[in-house]
């Protein structure tokens, strides 16, 4: 009871004391928190801030990303598109079929009748010999064209069949291009075919693929390309010789020999 008491009224003023000491705090607090809110809201408002996306940066952008995949797309068509519908090769020249001037019987020659690019008709006297009995021995052309390539000379002794010249009709002239063995496949007779021909420039000539030889053109080489005897051979890519008849030349001439570049239209 005297504890009691004590908190009574001899308590009264601790009791005071200590409410107005809370109350003190309770002002302290409820000054000092509007000012940290204040300094808290000022460094959220000093913070710097992140610029946002620029829209005409982006769209530039996103059109640069876009642009560059359409080409490299395009490019992408534009190959594909070549090698299906098309065979371009520059592996190609003008050619003609040659005939040799020979004569029947051997004997020395005695006279040239006629001379390089001259044109000559079927059955022309190109040349006289005299056999070693004294008779006159002839060599005569065994087609009309043009003379192509002479080399002998009066007084040469010439066996039978050795050629002396050679003529070419060059009104009858093709195009002989090599097609690679993995794309020969796709190439067949009646295909049309785009032609230039260095000689004439930019002119675009016509014509169609007569045939496909049934022969490598390694197996038409005067010199063999592989070794096949000392085991020292390399696989390589076989050609194909493939013929093209010409619808016209555009008023140009040409001669046997000369590069081409053809297109075939391998699918039309």
């Amino acid at each position: 009871m005297n504890e009691q008491g004590n908190q009574g009224p001899q308590g009264g003023v601790p009791v005071a004391q200590e409410r107005v000491a809370v109350q003190e705090r309770v002002a302290v607090q409820e000054r000092v928190a509007p000012t940290q809110e204040r300094v808290v809201t000022e460094r959220v408002e000093a913070a710097p801030r992140r610029p946002g996306p620029n829209p005409r940066r982006l769209f530039l952008l996103n059109g640069g990303i876009l642009l560059a995949l359409l080409l490299v797309g395009g490019g992408l068509y534009y190959l594909w598109h070549e090698s299906y519908y098309f065979y371009k090769t520059d592996d190609a020249k003008v050619d003609g079929t040659l005939a040799a001037v020979a004569p029947a019987q051997p004997g020395t020659l005695v006279k040239v009748n006629y001379q390089l690019g001259q044109t000559v008709a079927r059955g022309a006297t190109i040349a006289t010999l005299r056999s070693a009995t004294g008779q006159t021995v002839t060599a005569a052309a065994p087609i009309a064209g043009t003379i192509v390539q002479e080399g002998a000379t009066p007084g040469e002794v010439l066996p039978a069949g050795q050629p002396l010249a050679q003529v070419v009709d060059l009104s009858r002239l093709y195009v002989t291009t090599y097609v690679e063995e993995n794309r020969i496949r796709d190439v067949r007779a009646g295909q049309g075919v785009d032609v230039k021909v260095d000689a004439i420039g930019d002119t675009t000539l016509h014509g169609i693929v007569a045939r496909v030889l049934p022969t490598a053109a390694a197996t038409l080489s005067a010199i063999p390309t592989s070794d096949y005897a000392s085991g020292n051979f390399t696989k390589t890519t076989q050609r194909i010789p493939v013929q093209i008849t010409l619808d016209g030349t555009e008023g140009h001439a040409l001669y046997p020999g000369e590069s081409a570049t053809v297109t075939i239209h391998v699918h039309d």
